[in-house]
């Protein structure tokens, strides 16, 4: 017979060769084939207990196979949540348990049209869109307002398509089906002409857009394509119109079109009758969808407010119980309502420019030399307009001197360092730009809260706060004088010859410097209030609605109501007896928006096949739209190819992740006695795989999951192996290769141990998701490694029919790498015989108190070792030769080497 040291050698010096031998007998062949053919066409855990020769062939890759008659034990492994702690499996001792749960798909998780991060992701986007309106909204409209400056002739703005795009949305129009010529031919007729191109041809939107327009018939401008009241009347009709939400732009428009009307309110009819200005009020006293009648009792009748809670509106107002205005409550107009409403604009305008170039400022320098945002910046901090641009210098850049000025806060505001370059937040976060642009409109509210009771110009030139405003709405001279102010505001000639006609234009000082008394609906600290309120609450019928929308489309997606992509697609009104969620967007309307497309772009009919579809199949339907937010959309969702729900896909199956959660816990503390360190190892341990289950659920792809240092590096720990020895590149190369190709570097430069890994990931060899590894009943990664499991006990069973010293060792070493206990190796007594033979242990230790077998085998055993294949097979070439001298195997040539060639 031949000795185990030699057959160990002969099989171990090339594995691969010795398993296909294996592979290739008739009958191993055979019922591979059979397990190949028929595992996946298994129905659920009855069937696979029922067909013994898939769940005999299954148990003995698994070294189970004296196991084999314990079905309804088995059933138990199988069904076991090994996400689950206490679950049957994970509470077995044994791990071979737990392996073979791991190994199917009985316990995987359960379908879900969404899973709750899929859903919590959609609705973080759905309502991330409605501040995106907002940008996108102040964008464009910083992009218009430039562009429409430099238009020369027609062509300039047909030729621009984003212009072009702006100015057609701004008044309801279509930009897909209006052709340059049809526009030229808009833009360049005469409005008063009733026989013009577009009062022939165009309707009610096409003569609205044409009338802000002035190009002459040829397309040439006099001067301008628009004028400044036209600019400003398509910029507020886009801002009011094209974003779904009130956005803050055009709640500034709200709030100047209210300022430029309230004074012309002589009735408290002319006031509902004026439906914007009706639904200001509205908004700023949260009185929802109050018909006019009511609102109309509310500003008149102080016990009818006072009924229905809106007792602060009706004191808002000064209006009689007649309709008339009170005209006891008495102001001063130093500003008319127009000309306070102008003023708005002009500083709201100034709040545009800082917000658009505030980003791209680099440098201090860029800054201070842009005097429209330094007069900004003084303005919103209430920073004297003749500091001196050296000092504004130093304020931003040297905390120590803007402490000493007592202007911490403006320093704290922007991020420049202190050789005047800004840090990776820019010049100011977008949290920071707000809160200036905050402070700048809180200047604005105090000036239209005391220009109401400035009755003469010198009491405006006394209050600096007010002079610091306009002097940064009209971009006037820091240095100019308080009595060359004076001048402007109270002398239209000085004004005009100093070229500020403009600031005189914006109050209604006589030449004496006073200013008229006068009644109106609302004294200038009510104008405030209200203002103020609007301000406030602009926003809080979208934000109500907005939640709606969500709590609805939570319940609509709840797992008894979707089990199919036609549940999905239903509207409100059809899915249910609800009548109070039929105005609300359906679930399938959220979802497009959430990923910026709409109903055009995607149709329902559409979207059904979509949903059926995978997208992860680089050659599908999904991906031959070549749309990213269509693939996006598609994988926020679980349906598979006959449109019932499935489980949502993920780069490791939870199976998998409970497994290398175990494997991960065992080696953190692997060899570590009991104590604290080994308690806070423990501890650590498992706030790790916390953290990884966190983690691997934003794994989307492999670049994903290999920029995650924390992830690789717990992967590679769990499967012993040594991260230090891994960065990207060689773990991308790992990943990428082809399994099937014995050339690859998978297979020819990597650990073995990177196979079972590669397999174990739903990642194809581009690194993206894929379903093709994931099969009913077992993956292809763990159907694979079932296979390679059979033959190596195949191998093991044959081998020790004629030698059972070879058997144990090939046991130990495909054993060894997932031995981080010692105990491990007292509970096995196959392990066990192969440490007490190689190091000559008496037969009597087996006696001994457990933990001092422990202790005994810590002198010869060092788990380290344990992970390092050359450690292992030396340590196995030193058991087959003992096994030998133990059995006397006179034909070992390990043993006569121990002998010095003497036999006994």
């Amino acid at each position: 017979m031949i000795s185990a040291s030699m057959a160990y050698n002969m099989l171990t010096g090339n594995m691969k060769q010795s398993l296909d031998r294996v592979a290739s007998q008739a009958t191993v062949k055979r019922d591979a084939e059979y397990y190949k053919d028929n595992i996946n066409k298994v129905k659920d855990v009855d069937d696979f207990l029922g067909n013994y020769r898939l769940y005999s062939y299954a148990m003995t890759s698994y070294g189970l196979d004296d196991m084999t008659y314990a079905k309804a034990f088995m059933k138990k492994v199988l069904e076991s949540d090994l996400t689950d702690p206490n679950s049957f499996a994970n509470k077995l001792t044994d791990t071979r348990y737990k392996e073979f749960a791991a190994a199917f798909n009985f316990n995987s998780p359960a379908a879900d049209a969404q899973s709750d991060a899929q859903e919590d992701d959609l609705i973080g986007l759905y309502t991330q869109s409605f501040a995106d309106e907002n940008k996108t909204a102040a964008s464009e409209t910083s992009y218009y307002s430039k562009a429409i400056d430099n238009v020369q002739n027609v062509s300039d703005l047909v030729g621009n398509s984003r212009a072009r795009t702006y100015v057609l949305k701004a008044y309801g129009i279509d930009p897909t089906y209006v052709s340059k010529d049809f526009l030229t031919q808009v833009l360049t007729s005469d409005v008063g002409d009733p026989n013009s191109f577009v009062n022939v041809n165009g309707n009610d939107k096409y003569k609205a857009l044409a009338a802000q327009f002035s190009f002459n018939a040829d397309g040439t401008v006099n001067g301008a394509a628009q004028t400044a009241a036209q600019k400003s009347t398509v910029m507020e009709q886009y801002n009011l119109t094209v974003p779904s939400t009130v956005t803050q732009a055009a709640a500034d428009y709200n709030k100047a079109y209210y300022l430029s009307k309230i004074g012309t309110i002589t009735n408290v009819s002319d006031l509902v009758g004026d439906s914007r200005l009706a639904s200001y009020v509205r908004t700023a006293f949260s009185m929802g969808d109050l018909s006019n009648a009511a609102l109309k009792l509310v500003l008149t009748d102080a016990n009818y407010a006072n009924t229905l809670g809106y007792g602060d509106a009706h004191s808002a107002f000064n209006f009689n119980s007649d309709g008339t205005i009170d005209s006891a409550a008495a102001s001063y107009t130093a500003q008319t309502s127009e000309q306070m409403g102008a003023m708005a604009g002009m500083a709201s305008a100034a709040s545009s420019y800082y917000q658009s170039k505030i980003v791209t400022v680099t440098n201090v320098d860029d800054l201070i030399a842009d005097p429209k945002l330094t007069r900004y910046i003084k303005n919103a901090y209430g920073l004297p307009q003749t500091l001196s641009d050296a000092d504004l210098k130093s304020v931003l850049t040297d905390s120590t001197y803007a402490a000493a000025l007592g202007y911490d806060n403006v320093h704290a505001a922007f991020n420049f360092l202190a050789d005047g370059t800004v840090s990776g937040a820019g010049a100011q976060s977008t949290a920071e730009a707000r809160s200036t642009s905050s402070a700048a409109r809180a200047n604005l509210d105090y000036f239209q809260n005391k220009i109401g009771s400035i009755s003469n110009v010198d009491q405006l030139i006394a209050d600096p706060k007010l002079t610091s405003l306009i002097k940064a709405a009209y971009q006037m001279p820091a240095d100019i004088s308080d009595a060359a102010l004076k001048s402007i505001l109270t002398d239209p000639s000085f004004a005009s010859t100093e070229g500020f006609s403009n600031v005189n234009a914006a109050f209604s000082f006589a030449s004496d410097g006073s200013a008229t008394a006068a009644s109106g609906p609302q004294s200038s600290e009510q104008l405030l209030s209200t203002t103020q309120n609007y301000n406030a609450r602009y926003d809080d019928v979208q934000k109500d609605e907005i939640d709606k929308a969500v709590a609805n489309y939570k319940d609509r997606m709840s797992d008894d109501n979707i089990k199919k992509v036609d549940d999905f697609l239903r509207s409100n009104a059809a899915a249910d007896l609800n009548k109070k969620n039929d105005d609300l967007p359906d679930p399938y309307q959220m979802a497009l928006r959430a990923y910026g497309l709409t109903e055009q772009d995607v149709p329902r009919s559409t979207m059904r096949k979509l949903l059926k579809s995978d997208p992860y199949d680089p050659n599908g339907y999904v991906a031959s739209f070549k749309d990213d937010r269509i693939t996006n959309l598609v994988r926020a969702f679980n349906f598979g190819s006959d449109g019932k729900i499935t489980s949502e896909l993920q780069a490791l199956p939870a199976a998998v992740m409970a497994k290398y959660a175990t494997e991960y816990k065992s080696r953190a503390t692997m060899g570590m006695a009991d104590g604290s360190l080994r308690d806070k190892a423990a501890k650590d341990a498992t706030t790790a795989v916390k953290d990884f289950a966190k983690g691997m659920a934003e794994v989307k792809s492999l670049d994903d999951f290999l920029k995650n240092d924390k992830l690789t590096s717990f992967v590679l720990k769990a499967n012993g192996l040594d991260p230090k020895k891994y960065d990207k590149t060689t773990l991308k190369k790992i990943f990428t290769s082809d399994p099937s190709d014995s050339k690859s570097y998978l297979n020819t430069k990597a650990d073995a141990k990177f196979k079972e890994i590669v397999a174990d990931f739903n990642f194809d060899s581009k690194g993206e998701l894929t379903r093709a590894k994931i099969g009913a009943i077992q993956n292809t990664g763990a159907e694979d490694r079932t296979k390679q499991n059979y033959l190596q006990q195949t191998l093991e069973t044959q081998q020790g029919e004629s030698n059972d010293g070879v058997r144990l060792a090939l046991y130990f070493s495909r054993k060894a790498p997932d031995i981080t206990s010692l105990y491990s190796i007292l509970g096995d007594k196959a392990l066990f015989q192969v440490i007490t033979t190689t190091f000559s242990l008496p037969s009597g230790i087996s006696s001994m108190d457990v933990n001092k077998q422990v202790d005994l085998l810590k002198k010869f055993v060092n788990l380290d070792d344990l992970q390092d294949s050359k450690k292992v097979d030396k340590l196995l070439k030193r058991f087959t030769a003992m096994y030998d001298l133990k059995n006397n195997s006179s034909s070992s040539p390990a043993m006569t080497i121990l002998t010095g060639g003497k036999s006994s």
